[in-house]
Formats: structure tokens, C-alpha cells, sequence
């Protein structure tokens, strides 16, 4: 047996909306559903990024206790993703981060890895986003 990829990325912030706004409207992830004031899902892709609000989220959740309580203590926890991009649209994002007021942290240029590159900056809770471009990892398409 062998796991297929991971179909969900879980980020916390206690501001949903900020976050929101961010992810759809500067990064252009598509908006899937929101409960407001608990989570707000965004489609990435092939995958799904899921922001929560960690207040609402430590305790099992609704009166039929459907899921299991998680949450991170934001601020001042930070996590790290990568979203895939295509080596054609790496120059376009970039410009894309930089007419949307998004402070590019850092450039990497993986040469020994088909030279793959990523752009590093973060989200207005303090993520650490990465944008990559494809063959950075051995996985499936």
C-alpha cells in the first residue's frame, strides 16, 4: 500500500478574514466554504488549504462532536508550505507577489534538483508560503 498525497494543509489564524482575503484575493486560491469566526477552506489545486481559527477549533467540534479537536496557539506559531507552480509561471508570480504588496523573502535556485526554484514569503499570520516549481520533490504528478 502507498499513500496517494496529502489532499489537505491545515494553517491557524485567529484573523480569518485578513487571511482570507489574502490567500484569494493576492494569491488567487479558489474559495471553496467558510464558517465564520472557525474556518474558511480554500481550493489549491489539486489539494485543499483549511484555515481555523485555533480559539474555535481546541474543542471537539459542533453538538454531534463530528470532528476531533486540533489547533495551533497563534500568534506566535508559524508553519511552512510549498504550493506547486509550473517553470513558465514562476517570473508572472513574482510579479503577482510584488504588485499585491508581498514582501519576497527570499529566492532559492535548486540546481542539483532539474532545476526546480522557489520563492519564499508570508502570509498575514506570519506562514512561511512557498512557491515551487515542479520536480523540487520525488512525487507523483
Amino acid at each position: 500500500m502507498k499513500f496517494r498525497k496529502i489532499v489537505e494543509t491545515c494553517i491557524y489564524s485567529s484573523d480569518l478574514e485578513a487571511m482570507k482575503d489574502f490567500y484569494i484575493k493576492s494569491i488567487g486560491l479558489e474559495f471553496v466554504s467558510e464558517e465564520k469566526g472557525r474556518h474558511v477552506f480554500l481550493k489549491a489545486g489539486k489539494s485543499m488549504l483549511l484555515i481555523f481559527n485555533p480559539e474555535n477549533t481546541r474543542s471537539t467540534y459542533g453538538n454531534n462532536k463530528k470532528l476531533p479537536a486540533h489547533g495551533a496557539i497563534t500568534p506566535p506559531a508559524c508553519i511552512h508550505f510549498a504550493l506547486e507552480i509550473e517553470d513558465e509561471d514562476y517570473e508572472d508570480w513574482k510579479n503577482i507577489l510584488k504588485q499585491n504588496g508581498i514582501y519576497i523573502e527570499m529566492e532559492v535556485s535548486w540546481a542539483k534538483k532539474q532545476n526546480s526554484k522557489s520563492i519564499y514569503f508570508r502570509d498575514p499570520a506570519g506562514n512561511l508560503v512557498e512557491f515551487v516549481t515542479k520536480y523540487n520533490w520525488p512525487i507523483e504528478d
